[in-house]
This record gives C-alpha cells, structure tokens and sequence, in this order.
C-alpha cells in the first residue's frame, strides 16, 4: 500500500475509533501524517474502493462492514443540532464574565457526535495573569445557575464541563500534551466567541499540528486589537490560584496546571486512543508522552 493509502486508512481508523465515518473533503484535511494534493487523494481512495480495504456509502468513508456508522452520524448530527444552539446562548452569556478572550466548543459536541448522556465541553481563554480570576467567577456563575457538571450532578447531559482553561502566555502546549489527539481536538474547537481572532494566535503558537495533520489549512492571522492587562499578576489573581490550587490538591491524579494553563483531564484520552490504534508506525504520529503529576490541579468538576 502507498504512503497515502496508509494514512487513508488510518485516518479512517482513527475516527472509527470514535464512530465517525467522513467525507472526502474531511479526509483530506484530516489526513494523518502525510500532505497530499485532493486529485491524488482520489485516485488512493478509488483504489482502496475497488480493493475493498474501504467502504463508502453515499457521501461517507468507512471501514469494510461499518456502514451503520453513517446512520449513527447523520441521526447524532440531527440529535445535536439544538444542543449546538444551546452552546452558543450559552458562551455568549458566560463571555460577558471578567477576563475572557474567548469561548471554544469541544469534544463530541463540536463534531455533532455526542449521545445523550454528553455534557457541553468548553475551553476557555482568559487575559494573561487573569485565568483563576476568570475561572473562580465562571465556576460561581455557572453553579448558581444550575449549569455546572459536578460529581453530585444527577445527570450530566446537556451540563457544562469547563475542562481547559489557557491564556495568550499558554498557547504553546507543553511536549507532554502534543500528540495526536490533541491535534485533533484543536482543529475541530469551534470558536463560539472569539472577537480577537485568538484561533489564528493559537495555532501560529502550535506548529507541531502541521506535524500530524499537514493539511489542514491553518486560519489567516488578522489585525488584532486585544486589550492587554496589566503584566504584573495582581493580589487578587494570586489568592484565587492558591485558594483554589488547595481546594483540588485531595483530588489530584494525572491533570495538569500552572498559573496560565489548567488542563482538567484526570487521565490523557490520547494516549488511549492512540496505543489502541496502534498508530506508531504512522509518519507523524506517536502517543502523548504523559505525566504522573505536574505542578498541581484538579478540577472543580471533579
């Protein structure tokens, strides 16, 4: 099998994981590990057709014997629609709080995959030096207003999850937290509330995706007109980072948190995803390298 046809297939692969056959056009800026022009991408997939290595069933791409997962798609898609609406009454509420730059929706939401059960990710970024500011007004915010997951939730559907907060200082990922699924994750982030363009920003801070996904077109940066605080982390910023770095210090497992960053996912989904995918051999692709414990976090939806 050519080079293409190998990330064709893993490509493929990889959104299987996840119940999500795609179209031609996704494949092509989906395409792991390896850049290729939409006439060539074509030839491999007709190839692959008649090889039988692929299925495809109307305008979707799939592994052999997993057409269903196009009915799965289109009838998550219809499911998600509203939820989709609510996510955006929503972050336009939650974006006239102190501190916040922008608003992102992410995970299965954001690809019109999730079930019933899901909650609403949101990835938050806020003024540099002003993040736990931010995320302790959102937190109250958010619970007095019934809208937050929290482990006494009685269901977490349609619930708020704010589980990755940056700043313009933390766009640059860490090495331990660029892989794959990462990439993915940051591609498919919809901006529900982004005045300053911070998407452009975000990527221009994160080549390494380029890395994983060569063609994916990264957004244009744009004049931009941010309003920049004060550099110096101010009293009130400090009190609300230790307050809340001691109220999560029980709880603490695998997340990951410093003063302009929070990553509040107690175990690293793409490692997972990845050594079950076994995508080693892959150009470009290789499982997160994860750490025990960093600096110190825990989430407030934990």
């Amino acid at each position: 099998m050519t080079p293409i046809g190998i990330s064709i297939l893993q490509t493929l692969k990889y959104s299987d994981h996840f119940g999500f056959p795609l179209t031609l056009s996704e494949i092509h800026s989906r395409l792991v590990g390896a850049r290729s022009s939409r006439p060539l991408l074509i030839t491999a997939i007709n190839q692959m057709l008649k090889s039988k290595t692929i299925s495809q069933t109307g305008d979707y791409y799939h592994l052999p014997g997993h057409a269903s997962l196009v009915a799965r798609r289109l009838k998550r898609a219809k499911f998600c629609a509203p939820r989709l609406r609510l996510a955006q009454t929503l972050a336009i509420k939650l974006s006239h709080t102190p501190g916040i730059l922008a608003i992102y929706l992410t995970g299965s939401l954001a690809m019109s995959n999730s079930s019933v059960n899901d909650d609403i990710d949101f990835m938050i970024i806020a003024h540099s030096h002003h993040l736990w500011t931010t995320r302790f007004l959102l937190t109250l915010y958010t619970t007095i207003l019934g809208l937050r997951r929290t482990p006494n939730s009685p269901r977490s559907s349609g619930k708020l999850c704010l589980n990755l907060y940056l700043t313009p200082m933390s766009y640059a990922l860490p090495n331990h937290k660029q892989s794959l699924y990462t990439a993915y994750e940051l591609v498919q982030a919809i901006p529900l509330f982004d005045p300053h363009n911070t998407r452009a920003s975000l990527f221009a801070a994160n080549s390494w995706i380029r890395h994983y996904l060569p063609n994916f077109p990264p957004p244009k940066i744009t004049p931009s007109t941010i309003y920049h605080l004060p550099s110096t982390i101010n009293f009130f910023e400090k009190l609300a980072y230790r307050l809340q770095l001691l109220y999560m210090r029980p709880k603490l497992t695998r997340e990951y948190v410093t003063q302009d960053s929070a990553f509040f996912h107690p175990h690293d989904p793409g490692t997972k995803v990845l050594r079950g995918l076994s995508l080693k051999g892959i150009p470009g692709c290789k499982p997160s390298r994860t750490r025990r414990q960093a600096k110190g976090e825990s989430s407030l939806e934990v």
